[in-house]
């Protein structure tokens, strides 16, 4: 069997609704960029196509899809319902959080090929012991082809009030997600798991290569270490996003050391190369694309009918 994992950036994906509890006057109908129903439905159906173009590059929608800055389950089953989505049959895992913009992490999964057994949102603590408020990360665990995994969203905090003043946030997150597994695989030994997300960190920042002990090269990972098959993409230069008319390699999905195809004795899923370079893959079509950027919804207030500032990743797991 082959499946394909992706997480996107869906880029504000919210309704048109006010919510008093959160900062989202500006995407409404009398908000500064005037979010009417016919573009949320135009967003919609942009990022459908998205989706819709994955499945017809690898024989499927991906079985499990991880994305961040929704604002709500009704949005993400707004999604799941667009024509060129419903046959996926997607369900969709979703939590509340403390973020002051109203927006979280979700995953969509196919209940036909994903058993989701538990899920919970899982609150990042400091070092200082302090809970964050905020995002949380969101945990979803179940069988996939008769193996237990487990699935982690994350989109931790933003460089925007500087990369040091920002750092033990992103920290943190590696620190809790980590550690969250670790307890998991207490319970289910064996546990396969894969974290994506928009981490705001690079392949090589601390928080992912150091801390989480997401690697680079898959011949010199330990059991309860990682492997970042997005290392070699950010090597040569390619991104998902533009930071300073520069690519910036933020969006990452890393697996534990048991899905490797090097582990001795280990069967069932593994990740495999997607094609004949890279483990992973920057999902990039020309129709997502404007100038040499991914086209944007908005420029400003200015509506522009796209998609997302963001590229979306993918990984592709193969019985072997």
């Amino acid at each position: 069997m082959s499946y394909t994992v992706m997480f996107y950036n869906l880029e504000n994906l919210y309704d048109t609704v006010n919510d008093p509890k959160v900062a989202d006057d500006e995407f409404t109908p009398v908000g500064d960029k005037r979010w009417t129903e016919e573009r949320y439905r135009r967003k919609l159906e942009n990022l459908s196509q998205v989706f819709s173009a994955v499945s017809s590059s690898y024989g499927g929608f991906p079985v499990v899809a991880g994305v961040s800055e929704v604002e709500n389950l009704q949005v993400m089953r707004d999604l799941a319902s667009q024509r060129r989505m419903m046959g996926a049959h997607y369900k969709a895992v979703h939590y509340e959080s403390n973020d002051a913009r109203g927006v979280d992490v979700g995953l969509f999964y196919r209940p036909d090929k994903f058993n989701l057994i538990g899920s919970e949102p899982v609150k990042l603590v400091l070092r200082s012991g302090r809970e964050y408020i905020g995002r949380d990360i969101l945990s979803a665990w179940g069988l996939l082809d008769g193996e237990m995994f487990c699935f982690y969203v994350c989109h931790f905090l933003s460089r925007r009030a500087g990369v040091n003043a920002s750092q033990g946030f992103r920290r943190a997150g590696a620190e809790t997600v980590r550690d969250h597994a670790r307890m998991l695989r207490q319970k289910y030994p064996g546990l396969k798991v894969v974290i994506m997300g928009d981490m705001n960190d690079t392949p090589a920042d601390e928080s992912l290569c150091e801390l989480l002990k997401a690697k680079k090269n898959i011949y010199h990972i330990e059991e309860g270490e990682y492997f970042n098959p997005f290392w070699t993409l950010m090597d040569e230069g390619k991104g998902t996003s533009l930071h300073n008319h520069k690519w910036v390699l933020y969006d990452n999905i890393i697996v534990s050391h048991n899905m490797l195809p090097t582990v001795e004795g280990v069967k069932g899923l593994r990740i495999v190369r997607i094609d004949s370079r890279y483990y992973g893959e920057i999902y990039r079509k020309n129709f997502m694309m404007e100038k040499g950027a991914p086209k944007r919804s908005y420029y400003g207030n200015n509506f522009q009918n796209g998609y997302s500032d963001h590229l979306p990743v993918l990984i592709k797991l193969n019985d072997r």
